[in-house]
């Protein structure tokens, strides 16, 4: 059975000011994402592994872009990189905590973690089985994009992700309405939540497929 592994590594961890603070704040988040693992798609918890880098396994594309702007909203100003391979689980499922896994969808995550610190950008897809350059690119282009965010705007989009309100957006934010919808314009959010959700679909689809045979 494929499954869609993500890994996430901390950029320049090293050259932070405050190393153990960051990594306690991406412990707490982590713990708050697998509050809600069943509703999110996770079926092996997000887990700090190297104390730089967390890993979690889930069985269903639709709640993975909504976790990593979470971690992105909750966790800036540290950037982060995020891979997630598709494919399958050699070893079994450890429900208990994303360690001791291995197969084509870690191995795949991990090459996307590799050619990030390269290439220089945030996210990278690997295994679909159409669309793939084209997924590439369009990650590129919004890895670069949001280098020039500030915090409310990735917290309005993750909260917009988790179809929250804007009077609720600008309440719990403490700003004003039309500074909600000043920040999706600006950041083009709605064309952003439109390209997550189609390459969703793109994951969704490898996934049916790779698991009818």
């Amino acid at each position: 059975m494929s499954y869609i592994a993500l890994i996430g590594d901390i950029v320049a961890s090293k050259s932070l000011s405050d190393r153990a603070a960051v990594q306690r704040r991406l412990t707490r988040c982590c713990a708050a994402l697998n509050s809600r693992a069943d509703g999110l798609g996770i079926i092996s918890p997000f887990t700090v592994t190297l104390g730089d880098e967390f890993q979690a396994l889930f069985v269903a594309a639709k709640d993975i872009w909504p976790c990593i702007a979470e971690i992105e909203a909750e966790m800036y100003p540290v950037q982060i990189r995020f891979a997630l391979g598709l494919g399958d689980i050699a070893t079994d499922i450890n429900r208990e905590a994303a360690l001791a896994m291995d197969g084509p969808a870690f191995h795949r995550a991990r090459a996307g973690i590799e050619t990030m610190k390269k290439d220089k950008v945030r996210y990278r897809l690997l295994g679909l089985h159409r669309g793939e350059g084209l997924v590439r690119h369009s990650l590129d282009m919004l890895s670069h994009n949001r280098d020039k965010w500030q915090q409310n705007r990735h917290r309005i989009l993750s909260a917009l992700l988790q179809q929250q309100s804007i009077n609720d957006i600008a309440t719990k934010l403490g700003v004003s309405e039309q500074a909600v919808y000043r920040n999706i314009r600006d950041g083009d959010l709605e064309s952003v939540i439109g390209l997550m959700h189609e390459i969703g679909v793109l994951m969704t689809e490898s996934l049916e497929q790779a698991n009818e045979h």
